[in-house]
C-alpha cells in the first residue's frame, strides 16, 4: 500500500489548504460573472469555482469567497438585484479575463481593463460578453454560506433564464463538442486550454493606481 501524508482539517495554513485543494480539483471550468450594482455600476470578475447544478430548473452554481476585507462585488451585486450573466471564457478571452481579476477600486471598470465588449442582455439587466461562446443570464435563487472571515464560501445558486450561443459553435440540438474547447483553471497560476491540451501559466495582475482627479 503506498504512503499517504495525511492532514486533519485546521492543520495546514489556509494558503497550504487551498493550494491542495485547488490542484486536487482540477481542472475547474471559469465563470466570467457579469452583474450591476444597485445604482447600476457594471461589474465583471472570474471565479473557477463553478460547476453545473440541474435541469429542472436548468441552474448552476459558483462560489465567490470572501476576501480580506469581506464579500466580493459580484456577491454584493447579485444579492442586492437578484440576477447575473456567467460567461464561458476561451483561449482568446484568456488575457482580458485574466485583467478582469485585478482588484479595482470604484473608479476602475473591469469591463474597460479587459477589453471586453458588453452585449445588452435579453431577460437580466447585466450585459453579457460578446466575445464568449456560451452566454448564461441567470436569476438568483439562494445563496448559502458557510464559514465566516477571509475565504468563507457563499454558494451561489443561479437559475438559468436564458442562454445565449455563438453560431459557430450551435448544431441545431447543442454544441459540437469539438468546437467547445473552454479554458480551465488548475491549481497556483496554471490554465488549462482544452483546444491545445496544452497547459500554460497567468500571473495574476495588480491593479493599476488610478490617477488623481
Amino acid at each position: 500500500m503506498p504512503d499517504f501524508v495525511s492532514f486533519a482539517s485546521g492543520e495546514l495554513s489556509q494558503d497550504d489548504a487551498y493550494n491542495v485543494l485547488v490542484a486536487a480539483i482540477s481542472p475547474r471550468p471559469i465563470a466570467l460573472v457579469s452583474t450591476l450594482s444597485a445604482n447600476g455600476t457594471p461589474n465583471l470578475a472570474p471565479f473557477s469555482f463553478f460547476m453545473a447544478g440541474g435541469v429542472s430548473p436548468l441552474s448552476l452554481a459558483f462560489s465567490p469567497t470572501d476576501g480580506a476585507y469581506g464579500p466580493k462585488d459580484s456577491l454584493k451585486n447579485i444579492i442586492d438585484t437578484g440576477e447575473f450573466v456567467v460567461n464561458t471564457v476561451h483561449r482568446a478571452m484568456a488575457d482580458g479575463m485574466n485583467k478582469s481579476s485585478a482588484g479595482f477600486g470604484s473608479k476602475i471598470s473591469e469591463w474597460q481593463a479587459s477589453g471586453f465588449t458588453q452585449a445588452a442582455s435579453v431577460s437580466v439587466r447585466p450585459a453579457r460578453v460578446a466575445e464568449s461562446l456560451v452566454q448564461l443570464e441567470c436569476k438568483l435563487f439562494q445563496v448559502v454560506r458557510h464559514g465566516e472571515g477571509s475565504g468563507a464560501a457563499n454558494y451561489v445558486i443561479g437559475e438559468v433564464v436564458r442562454m445565449h450561443i455563438n453560431e459557430s459553435v450551435w448544431n441545431q440540438s447543442g454544441l459540437h463538442l469539438d468546437r467547445v474547447r473552454l479554458l480551465s483553471r488548475m491549481g497556483g497560476p496554471e490554465y488549462l486550454d482544452a483546444a491545445g491540451l496544452e497547459i500554460f501559466e497567468l500571473q495574476r495582475p495588480g491593479a493599476p493606481v488610478p490617477e488623481e482627479e
